[in-house]
Order: C-alpha cells, then structure tokens, then sequence
C-alpha cells in the first residue's frame, strides 16, 4: 500500500516543490533498500533510511499496532517546528491536502 501511495503522489510533487517544500520518504528499509525503492518508483524525491525508526517515533508516525511506521506527512517549517503531522493512509491521494498544511504553516511562520 505504501508503494501505491508514493506512485499516486508521483504526480503531485511539483506543486509540493512549487510551494517551497523539500519532499522525502521515510522507511525503515535499509538505505540500500530504500534508494532501490526510489529508483524502481521513479520518484523525484528520495527515501531516507530510519531502520530503528528514531525519527518515526519523534514525528509521532510509529503505529503501535502494527510494530512499524504508519503512513502519512508532517510538515516542518524552515526553523524545523512541527507544523502539522498526519498519519494518512492515502497521502499520495490527498496532495492538496498536504498543499494546504504547507500553505497554512508558510502563514504561521
């Protein structure tokens, strides 16, 4: 499902970058596995390698019941405050969404 959702988001990463946004992938592959992913997903943003899911966890997108990372985004503002953090099992369908988040945390900053 994650790879179905980083395809559907494939489409939306202009308008993301558009907005100032700097887009990465977090997994809990191995590097080698996760730049394999990027690669094989021919997406324009990499993903980065959190095997023991220390940055997962302090982005509040740890899913307790399945022992793994959930899906979703978190936006973080250019002073890296936490602006908004959404586990979103559609995040590649729900762009404009993650459009908004980014346009209301330029306002706040």
């Amino acid at each position: 499902m994650c790879r179905e959702q980083l395809v559907k988001l494939r489409p939306h990463v202009k308008k993301l970058l558009d907005e100032g946004a700097a887009v990465l992938g977090m997994s809990m592959d191995t590097p080698e596995e996760a730049s394999r992913l990027a690669m094989d997903l021919s997406l324009a943003f990499p993903i980065l390698s959190d095997r023991n899911m220390v940055i997962v966890g302090e982005y509040g997108m740890y899913g307790k019941e399945m022992g793994m990372p959930e899906m979703g985004y978190a936006v973080i503002d250019r002073q890296g405050r936490i602006r908004t953090q959404q586990i979103d099992r559609r995040f590649g369908e729900n762009a404009d969404t993650i459009i908004r988040a980014l346009r209301k945390a330029k306002r706040q900053a």
